[in-house]
């Protein structure tokens, strides 16, 4: 279902110039029909943003401590890293700020469908990994849906070869990246992908995972 610019503002609780601002920004999907914009229903429930994102190599530094890998930093990186592990574990509420932050990981996310009987194909093919509500750390994997990153260059070809097309009923969601992440995937990228749904199930246990993290001094 197709949302105006109005509809969505009027669900989300904003005005419609801070809806169109959301639009103008990137940080909701919307389509231009005529003169008007086209948003779809499932926006209303992602999170919104209450910061900048943070540059693609500190969003991979948080990443990588929040999946306790050990990496060189240097004296800067280092500071800057536990400036933002300090404020993370004594906010209250995090989900939103890592949100935020994590924002960079990604080039775009692009939702689509397939016939249900295909997931288990689709998710077994070498150029995704499973990822959020797929991955089994996660423990809310459904044969009925898939989530997973997939590389720029192999986006096409992967959609085109598992029959993957855009909807407004998607029930398998692609972050899309530069360089796929090996498998399986930091625990980095589960909670972040977990958290983007922002809803009762995966942020609970994005936060019991968030809780359990290992942060390296």
């Amino acid at each position: 279902m197709q949302l105006s610019v109005s509809e969505y503002a009027e669900a989300r609780g904003i005005s419609r110039q801070r809806a169109l601002a959301l639009i103008n920004s990137g940080q909701i999907k919307a389509r231009r029909i005529g003169h008007s914009w086209a948003i779809d229903q499932l926006e209303v429930s992602h999170r919104p943003a209450i910061s900048r994102p943070l540059s693609p190599k500190v969003a991979r530094l948080i990443i990588a401590a929040l999946s306790s890998e050990e990496v060189e930093l240097d004296a800067q990186e280092r500071y800057f890293l536990s400036r933002y592990r300090d404020r993370l574990r004594s906010d209250p509420s995090p989900l939103p700020l890592l949100h935020s932050w994590l924002r960079s990981r990604q080039i775009r996310v692009v939702d689509v469908a397939a016939n249900a009987a295909d997931i288990a194909e689709v998710s077994s093919d070498h150029r995704v990994v499973a990822s959020g509500i797929s991955d089994a750390r996660a423990g809310l994997s459904s044969a009925r849906e898939f989530e997973g990153y997939v590389a720029a260059a192999a986006l096409e070809g992967f959609m085109h070869d598992n029959l993957l097309l855009e909807s407004d009923a998607p029930n398998i969601r692609l972050h899309v990246v530069e360089q796929l992440p090996a498998a399986p995937i930091p625990l980095g990228f589960v909670i972040a992908d977990l958290i983007d749904w922002n809803r009762p199930r995966e942020d609970g246990r994005a936060r019991e995972l968030l809780e359990g993290v290992q942060w390296r001094p």
